[in-house]
């Protein structure tokens, strides 16, 4: 059919589009058979004629006259010409379907064809824009806008006899997204050299556009089952899935994982539970296609097990009243055999001691020890010997256990000075468990006497026994060679040391005088006055 003949029908086909917009909620499949094009705005589609200059037709209602529809009523199909411009122009005009989600794997079908033995060839784009729901398509005719992927292109070259003469399928399969995304197709009419007066261009028709989603395969989440935790323990399990295209997400949604437990995207349920109790909840991963799959789960958190713990150091049987400590978590309660509230009584011996307590989570923890009780040593200490305060330092002795110490005022070592007077001297023994004990004893110093004593007289050597005095203080011990009884006999003229002795106890004090035992006959001859 040549453009002239067909110019004058065509016109009275012309359907005229004014721009129009409308946003469309993410849809999936969808088929298209024309029926009727005044219904593809408000089902989402947007149509626009680039054209430059802009001719007379735009997108309309198939021209039984021309050829029929693929299937449905014999105009069923949508159609362009070359009076989308005028004269010698470019033809660009847009017919963009409604907004859906990308999938890599996605298969976009449609058929087209031109009337037999055309020769205008014609040519006619599918593309693609991965910009959500924009519909920018430009406004020059060599525009895009945002729709720069091309994938199908029937009769690039705009070579004669190329474009098919009956209805003719072509498809494109959605590859190299990173995951789900909203976008849209567009089919452009695109000619060059094109119009009433230009050697490109005649009238095509499409039909039969199929949106066909890649399907889904069904994806399983393992482990079907999670295992239980305990509060306060790290708690580590990975999510895997099988079916799914990777990389994959994981996502809590619906219910809740316990609290202190949270889940990547990777699929790893980690942390530490802080509270007990059952947990169900559903796990949904979504692969690169936006494929789904879920599982639902429950994960019970126990109270740990031994979650107490009790040390306890050995202690000695007299030490008294003990505070108990050593209990972890702190806060619980120590029962036992010889236990008042937090106090042990080791005098009883070895006993076991419980330590109860509540943890943190809530949780009843309890742990047993055995309090070792040591026998302590008993220890003696003889009393000391009353000693006088000028006496040299005195060995300490009479402590047993052997091996002890002594201790006190005076006391340096095992000696004690008794120029510091009466003391309490302690000795502390100490057996191989570190048990001790201890004996003190007083150590009496005596101060020695201040003895005087009154100057003898001369005696003769003929003199009657002498009674002896003049010892202060008095009561004292006189003795020297020739003293008996305090009684002085002469043995022959000469000098005798006569001691004078007094003790308080054990401490005595002495002074020592000479008495001069003169001859009877000089002493005559000294009173004769010879």
């Amino acid at each position: 059919m040549k453009k002239n003949s067909l110019k004058s029908n065509l016109v009275k086909l012309f359907i005229s589009f004014s721009l129009f917009t409308t946003t469309l909620a993410y849809g999936q499949a969808f088929t298209e058979n024309f029926d009727n094009i005044n219904t593809l705005v408000p089902g989402g589609w947007f149509l626009q004629n680039n054209s430059s200059p802009v001719g007379l037709t735009g997108w309309f209602q198939g021209n039984t006259g021309v050829f029929s529809a693929y299937n449905g009523p014999a105009d069923a199909y949508l159609a362009a010409n070359y009076n989308n411009t005028s004269g010698v122009g470019t033809i660009s005009n847009w017919a963009v379907m409604p907004n859906v989600t990308l999938h890599n794997g996605d298969v976009i079908t449609f058929r087209t064809r031109t009337e037999p033995a055309s020769i205008w060839p014609d040519r006619l784009e599918l593309r693609m824009s991965t910009n959500g729901a924009s519909t920018n398509v430009g406004v020059l005719a060599t525009d895009v806008g945002d729709f720069t992927t091309l994938l199908v292109s029937v009769n690039p070259a705009l070579a004669q006899n190329v474009y098919p003469a009956s209805w003719t399928q072509y498809s494109a399969t959605i590859t190299g997204l990173a995951g789900p995304t909203s976008g849209r197709f567009a089919l452009r009419y695109f000619v060059t050299n094109a119009g009433p007066s230009g050697s490109n261009s005649d009238y095509i028709g499409i039909d039969n556009v199929d949106y066909i989603p890649n399907p889904c395969n069904p994806i399983t989440i393992s482990p079907a089952a999670l295992p239980n935790g305990s509060a306060g323990q790290a708690y580590n399990q990975a999510l895997s899935q099988t079916g799914g295209t990777n990389p994959c997400t994981y996502a809590v949604t619906l219910g809740s994982l316990p609290p202190g437990l949270s889940l990547s995207a990777a699929g790893v349920i980690s942390g530490v539970p802080t509270a007990t109790g059952n947990y169900s909840f559903e796990v949904t991963v979504t692969d690169l296609n936006g494929c789904t799959g879920t599982q639902n789960y429950t994960i019970i958190i126990d109270c740990a097990l031994n979650g107490a713990s009790l040390s306890l150091n050995p202690v000695c049987d007299n030490a008294g009243l003990i505070t108990l400590s050593g209990g972890s978590p702190a806060g619980g309660t120590y029962s036992g055999t010889n236990v008042s509230g937090n106090t042990f009584d080791p005098s009883g011996g070895s006993q076991t001691i419980t330590y109860d307590v509540t943890d943190a989570y809530g949780c009843p923890q309890s742990a047993s020890a055995l309090q070792q009780v040591n026998t302590a040593p008993v220890v003696t200490l003889d009393p000391f010997v009353s000693i006088c305060n000028d006496a040299p330092l005195q060995a300490l002795t009479g402590g047993l256990p052997a091996g002890g110490t002594y201790s006190g005022i005076g006391v340096s070592g095992n000696t004690f000075d008794p120029q510091y007077g009466t003391q309490d001297i302690t000795y502390v023994y100490a057996d191989a468990n570190n048990c001790k004990d201890s004996a003190t004893q007083t150590q009496d110093v005596i101060p020695a006497p201040s003895v005087i004593v009154a100057q003898y007289p001369d005696l003769c050597s003929n003199s009657a026994p002498y009674t002896l005095f003049g010892g202060v203080p008095q009561g004292g011990v006189f003795s020297g060679p020739g003293v008996v009884n305090g009684v002085f006999t002469q043995t022959g003229a000469g000098t005798y040391p006569i001691t004078y002795t007094y003790s308080i106890g054990s401490c005595a004090s002495a002074v020592t005088l000479d008495l001069t035992v003169n001859s009877a006959e000089n002493s005559a001859l000294a009173g004769t006055g010879n």
